[in-house]
């Protein structure tokens, strides 16, 4: 009975896990089809209002924004962000940046997090 417990409360877990995470995926996923800076920038916005408030994020622009995803993710800098010129190809950097954002970001406490289509 408790073997059957456990494993019970462990795949619970871990569904409920992988079901939060999911924007985070979703987000990788239509970084891999960006074909411009601008594009990456939107997928960028897109996968922050998936997980905080509309309120906290829509307005944000230029160094606020930026200032925000440092907040957010102190493991990436997105100074790549400033000099992308919006029609360019996204670069390898800028690519990179990103998805450590979708990976690394703190998502704030006892906060439903929304699906990114």
């Amino acid at each position: 009975g408790f073997v059957v417990a456990l494993v019970f409360l462990v795949g619970w877990r871990w569904r409920g896990n992988r079901k939060r995470n999911a924007y985070r995926k979703a987000g990788l996923l239509l970084l891999g089809e960006v074909s411009s800076s601008h594009d990456v920038a939107v997928v960028l916005k897109r996968v922050a209002l998936a997980v905080f408030p509309r309120e906290q994020v829509a307005s944000l622009y230029g160094d606020s924004w930026v200032a925000f995803l440092h907040r957010t993710c102190p493991r990436s800098y997105f100074s790549a962000m400033a000099t992308s010129d919006a029609n360019d190809e996204p670069d390898d950097e800028l690519v990179g940046l990103v998805g450590t954002w979708f990976r690394y970001h703190r998502v704030p406490e006892a906060q439903a997090v929304a699906t990114v289509t």
